[in-house]
């Protein structure tokens, strides 16, 4: 990491443990509307914490998960009533500031088209699509509930999974993260697999659905016939 990255680094690390949820709600919201922001240690930090007797679990757990989901609503406000032509114009002037450009975008378009939700919960636990995720939703008009559910799904799944780290591995957890970040894109390209796995499982099984709906229509009407 570079100096400056580390500087805000150690000055989120001082703000939650200055003033505690409020502080990890703040940095988790900042973090969904404003990517480049590094909060990858703030939740083995605050596990730390939780370690310590400073924060209960559950208060980081549902302080972090609601940040998120807020977050990433704003995001998701700005595609569905900004409308396609105003986002695109927005990411093409201030893209690179937010993470996700317009060939980003296209490719969320995509994905999204194809896999729907699948690709919103997925898509949640990758920091460099998160922003194209939520904007897509918007954009796509996807249910308000059912985006709320796939990202409270996975956000609750990759802040328990990192606070519970840091809570279990202490100080240890910033060589870890160190050594993670080496390997990200094998990460990246392990979660690219389970969407395409999961995709057309979801497809599979949707089609064989639609299948059987006209043999059970048809045995209902020879019921009724009888």
């Amino acid at each position: 990491m570079s100096d400056f990255a580390n500087q805000i680094i150690k000055f989120i690390e001082n703000f939650v443990e200055a003033i505690g949820y409020p502080g990890i709600f703040l940095v988790m919201f900042a973090e969904n509307v404003f990517p480049p922001i590094p909060t990858d240690p703030l939740l083995p930090f605050a596990g730390i914490l939780v370690a310590e007797g400073k924060l209960s679990f559950f208060g980081v757990w549902f302080s972090a998960i609601a940040g998120a989901i807020i977050g990433s609503l704003v995001l998701y406000g700005v595609g569905a009533y900004a409308g396609e032509s105003v986002v695109r114009t927005l990411v093409r002037r201030y893209g690179k500031y937010f993470s996700v450009s317009e060939d980003e975008l296209d490719r969320a378009l995509s994905l999204f088209a194809k896999y729907g939700g699948l690709f919103v919960f997925i898509g949640r636990a990758i920091p460099v699509l998160r922003s194209a995720v939520s904007l897509t939703a918007g954009m796509s008009r996807m249910p308000i509930p059912k985006f709320i559910l796939y990202s409270a799904g996975m956000s609750a799944l990759v802040t328990g999974f990192w606070t519970y780290a840091g809570f279990v591995l202490g100080e240890n957890w910033r060589d870890i993260l160190d050594n993670l970040e080496r390997y990200q894109p094998l990460l990246l390209i392990g979660l690219i697999v389970i969407v395409v796995i999961g995709g057309y499982w979801f497809y599979r099984r949707r089609v064989r659905r639609k299948a059987l709906q006209p043999q059970a229509l048809s045995s209902d009407t020879e019921r009724t016939n009888f």
